[in-house]
């Protein structure tokens, strides 16, 4: 069974998970630069060593489930990616950055420190919401 590789798209950084082999639990890879000369080197080794076969990209919609600014963007990243060959879908990502920062704020790290680690821990966030809808979809057919 491939792997799933979850990706929280931001301006400045690009929050990276990665799922198990039974696609059952997400866990933090890395966190990328988002500029595309450096990210998509990273993401073709990622691909070739976790043996990818489906990509999951936070869908930044707005409160009200619509498109906005920041979607157009991630609409962009995505057409990016596409010359990869591996199939890329869309996960709604609304709080998943809130969650992330009051998990973190949980364990102890500080509003300050927790740039970077940010980025990855809603990248897992997304990807868990992701591979649980997908578990129970398949628990029902």
């Amino acid at each position: 069974m491939y792997r799933v590789l979850g990706l929280d798209w931001g301006t400045r950084r690009i929050g990276v998970a990665v799922s198990d082999d039974r696609r059952g639990l997400a866990v933090g890879y890395a966190v990328w630069p988002a500029n595309e000369a450096e990210f998509l080197p990273l993401l073709k080794r990622a691909i070739a060593d976790e043996d990818i076969g489906l990509i999951v990209v936070g869908y930044p919609l707005t409160l009200r489930g619509e498109q906005g600014k920041s979607t157009q963007a991630v609409n962009l990243f995505i057409e990016r990616l596409q010359p990869l060959g591996i199939p890329i879908t869309r996960a709604d990502e609304r709080y998943t950055s809130q969650e992330a920062s009051a998990d973190l704020t949980r364990i102890g790290i500080s509003q300050k420190k927790q740039r970077g680690k940010l980025d990855m821990a809603a990248a897992v966030l997304l990807l868990q919401s992701f591979l649980d809808q997908e578990n129970r979809t398949r628990q029902h057919d």
